[in-house]
């Protein structure tokens, strides 16, 4: 059975960043993406990043902890983040992308 293959984001830059407009624009179009949020990219869950059409948000619980803000509800927050990141870059990933 073949497995699912999406666009994977590692997003590390913080709202309104240029870097932060290119990813979502990409993620958008994807059509099935997965934006993993780390570090400053956090700051993201308060401009509504969930709502990007086709696309999963994972979150990095000690870069939120960190910055104290809460996930939404379609947020993910794994407890070993980085696992998650890395199998989904080997066994799912169409393309990777880093920001």
């Amino acid at each position: 059975m073949k497995q699912e293959q999406l666009d994977v984001f590692l997003l590390t830059k913080p709202p309104f960043s240029p870097r932060s407009e290119l990813c979502l624009k990409l993620a958008a179009r994807s059509g099935k993406a997965r934006i993993y949020l780390a570090g400053d990219g956090v700051y993201n869950l308060l401009t509504g990043i969930e709502k990007v059409p086709e696309c999963d948000v994972y979150a990095c619980k000690e870069d939120l902890e960190a910055r104290a803000i809460m996930a939404g509800e379609k947020v993910t927050v794994p407890d070993d983040f980085y696992s998650d990141f890395i199998e989904d870059i080997m066994e799912h990933c169409r393309h990777e992308y880093t920001f």
